[in-house]
């Protein structure tokens, strides 16, 4: 969807990798576990940026063993970290990005590819490879889809399912998963600085600006299904509401059992 005139000069020479992060030090070194397996399946140049906002946890000393230059299939793999005093998770998603420039001061932004997630995320081994396929395609955006780390058989999981129907052209829009090329994303003024919907207002703007986008779930995002989050009204409050809706129809369903009695 969108403009369609990529060629062979906008080809992908490199991918960077931004995990905003905020007292995640329960989850961050699975994230990054995953994120580094994902590299395998490239022949790439990798940045992987984690932004340290405010923490005052163990999230830096879970990092710190991570990073450096590494050599992984013949891509150059290196993971840094940015640390700051940010005032959202859309200023600190922006923050990620721009150092992104900074890791590949030689190439264009139309040849640098940016992909994004939460720290409190895992990635499946195939998410760069797909996202670079599809941007070797001529695509600008890739919008793909995530799940709450619960069993599939949990009333909340079945009930998040409903609103969120999993499967190739889906509606949904999640920061845990997103991939843009750095040119168009740089062309809408990157992430805003907002607390929260940073990156359905990202998406929103880079559509309008014709950018050639599409939504996937063949890259599936396996997101913490905490009730208790970084963010106010993150995807932890939407939790808790599906959580309390579950408890409203048990106790209506009891209620009228008992009155049949």
């Amino acid at each position: 969807m969108g403009r369609d005139d990529r060629g062979p000069l906008d080809a992908v020479r490199a991918v960077g990798v931004v995990v905003p992060a905020h007292n995640e030090e329960e989850h961050l070194g699975r994230c990054l576990t995953s994120l580094l397996a994902a590299t395998e399946h490239l022949v790439l140049p990798v940045r992987v940026v984690v932004v340290l906002d405010r923490c005052t946890d163990a999230s830096a000393h879970v990092v710190a063993p991570l990073t450096g230059p590494a050599d992984t299939s013949g891509a150059s793999v290196v993971i840094t970290v940015l640390e700051g005093q940010f005032s959202s998770v859309g200023a600190a998603r922006a923050a990620g990005t721009r150092s992104i420039v900074e890791a590949f001061p030689t190439l264009s932004p139309e040849v640098v590819w940016t992909a994004h997630t939460d720290a409190d995320s895992r990635v499946p081994p195939t998410w760069l490879r797909r996202q670079i396929d599809l941007a070797q395609a001529g695509h600008d955006v890739v919008i793909g889809s995530v799940e709450p780390d619960e069993p599939v058989e949990a009333p909340s999981y079945k009930l998040w399912l409903e609103g969120h129907p999993l499967g190739e052209g889906h509606s949904a829009v999640h920061g845990a998963n997103l991939g843009v090329r750095m040119s168009n994303l740089f062309s809408v003024g990157n992430f805003r600085d907002l607390r929260l919907g940073e990156d359905v207002d990202a998406v929103e703007r880079l559509k309008a600006s014709g950018a050639r986008w599409t939504a996937i779930d063949t890259t599936r995002v396996m997101t913490s299904a905490r009730r208790e989050g970084r963010v106010p009204d993150g995807f932890s409050a939407y939790m808790r509401e599906m959580d309390r809706r579950i408890d409203v129809a048990r106790n209506s369903a009891a209620k009228n059992v008992s009155g049949t009695e």
